[in-house]
């Protein structure tokens, strides 16, 4: 993430709030973000204590309507949208015919027939050109919902009781994933459950833009305190949680990451119908393992290492994996990353970083855990 200020779309009534809360402004796949607002770690404690609020610019939104836009994106994606209950979304991957990574993305099949899909950022391209070329206009239309629909995450603690405070209808401890639509006022919201920053609970608001500013001005004023992408970057870190573009790309077969993460579940469907990649999937499945697994390493007192760090094997000298995502971890007291480690190396292993006479890092399960 780059500390580089680029000019805003001029439809974010957001930006004026969060320059008023003293954000430092950097970006992610062009798009500015709230980087910080002065004092990361407090940022951090406010999830983990209490209530954080994020503008999570760093993401992205599609909407799909017409004939049969659930079914469309059911073929497109690695889980089952039509078997999903009314009122649960699902995550899934997008694949490349060849079974490469389009996106991960999070699926709500809502009330009125809408389905509305949201992508990191770093996916929006990659996911416009996959429904242009996948999504027949006879079945579904599409279009790119980001500038019309904002994303507001509450997490932490009080999340739920703040945001139904403001909202004066009552939120429900939804599971992740799973979803609700209250009204608030003239607009329907669609409020997610989430265990993204942290594990703790955690709530995605998706709303009408020209509502976004209302909505961030009450619950700030409710006491959710303001949280830049750096927090929430360490606190998916620690939660052993994969992000499109750092740790998830187009090089990457969804079950190298998955299945270590103890997402397998959540993410992919081995009795659903035709979709595109499964064979690739299933082919995976049929041989038993994978190669490389994404795994967690504890640094201790090192400097976080950049993404592609190549890991090193400490007894023969050769690369068996790399760095994807690391940070500074108040849960561990010491630096943590997500990487890729060839299979021979598990949990209770250990790796090199960088070079065969680098930092040593232990290998863990994923989540992190204390201690």
């Amino acid at each position: 993430m780059s500390d580089t200020t680029i000019t805003a779309p001029a439809s974010d009534a957001l930006r004026p709030l969060l320059q008023e809360a003293g954000a430092a402004f950097g970006e992610v796949a062009g798009r500015e973000v709230a980087r910080h607002y002065g004092d990361g770690a407090a940022e951090y404690r406010a999830v983990r204590e209490s209530a954080g609020i994020a503008d999570r610019a760093d993401r992205a939104r599609f909407r799909l309507w017409g004939k049969d836009p659930a079914r469309m994106v059911h073929g497109l994606i690695s889980n089952d949208l039509l078997k999903a209950d009314a009122g649960q979304g699902i995550y899934a991957a997008m694949l490349t015919p060849k079974g490469r990574m389009v996106a991960d993305v999070r699926v709500f099949r809502r009330a009125d027939g809408e389905v509305l899909v949201d992508v990191a950022r770093e996916a929006l391209e990659g996911t416009r050109e996959h429904f242009r070329k996948m999504v027949p206009p006879m079945f579904a239309k599409w279009a790119d919902a980001t500038d019309e629909v904002a994303h507001v995450g509450i997490y932490g603690p009080r999340a739920r009781d703040l945001l139904a405070g403001v909202i004066g209808a009552e939120v429900p401890a939804l599971a992740e994933d799973a979803f609700a639509e209250p009204v608030w006022g003239d607009a329907r919201l669609l409020v997610a459950g989430t265990r993204e920053a942290g594990l703790e609970e955690g709530f995605d608001v998706f709303v009408p833009a020209a509502r976004a500013g209302e909505l961030w001005t009450a619950l700030h004023d409710a006491g959710a305190r303001p949280v830049g992408f750096g927090a929430l970057e360490t606190l998916r870190i620690e939660a052993g949680r994969p992000r499109y573009g750092i740790d998830l790309t187009e090089e990457t077969i969804p079950t190298e990451a998955y299945e270590s993460a103890g997402m397998m579940e959540r993410a992919i469907s081995f009795t659903k119908g035709c979709y595109t990649g499964q064979e690739v999937i299933v082919r995976i499945a049929h041989r038993g393992h994978v190669n490389r697994h994404l795994r967690g390493l504890r640094l201790g007192d090192a400097p976080a290492p950049a993404p592609r760090t190549p890991l090193i094997h400490p007894e023969t000298g050769k690369e068996i994996g790399w760095v994807t995502s690391a940070a500074f971890s108040p849960l561990i007291g010491g630096t943590i990353a997500l990487g890729y480690v060839r299979r021979e190396v598990g949990p209770g292993g250990a790796v090199r970083v960088g070079s065969a006479e680098g930092a040593s890092a232990d290998v863990v399960d994923l989540p992190f855990q204390a201690g």
